[in-house]
């Protein structure tokens, strides 16, 4: 019984065209890519240098003119106020990471102009529970760095797409 159970689910799955994600399409120029970062140890360039190799590019050290370069000019994320109590009390607050970017290939030519990636995140915040809300707080910075790596690489991914 747990068998037919198996492959009907299997069905169902190759039936709605399911598959998992394998290793991204990046642009050729990008299998040897230089990470320009501000900061290399921020936890964002640490998440991004691990997406990036996981999917097969060889991440180059500064100034190298064999490769194409993955410029991150800025990573910011910010904390705002999103909704306010009668009692003037923040109740909730909403995590805001913007990444502003661009990537030349290694004979310096565009093949992304600047742009900037944004991904936002609200969670309710009690004073009651510090703790917890720091703790939800700190995670959630965490998954969006995370989801920014994986939005990058899927921005990067598309300009194969769009190519010759």
């Amino acid at each position: 019984m747990r068998a037919v159970a198996l492959i009907g689910l299997c069905l169902l799955l190759v039936a709605c065209g399911f598959q998992l994600r394998g290793e991204a399409r990046l642009p050729e120029a990008m299998v040897e890519t230089w990470l320009d970062v501000p900061d290399d140890n921020s936890p964002f360039a640490r998440e991004l240098t691990l997406v990036l190799r996981a999917n097969g590019v060889r991440v180059r050290s500064a100034g190298d003119e064999q490769a194409a370069r993955l410029r991150i000019h800025s990573e910011r994320m910010r904390r705002e106020p999103l909704t306010i109590s009668g009692d003037a009390r923040v109740r909730e607050f909403v995590l805001i990471f913007d990444v502003d970017f661009e990537l030349t290939d290694p004979q310096g030519e565009i093949l992304i102009a600047r742009e900037t990636l944004r991904l936002m995140r609200d969670y309710s915040f009690d004073e009651q529970e510090i703790l917890a809300a720091s703790r939800e707080e700190e995670f959630l910075r965490n998954d969006l760095r995370r989801n920014m790596a994986s939005q990058m690489l899927r921005r990067l991914e598309a300009l194969e797409a769009s190519g010759p």
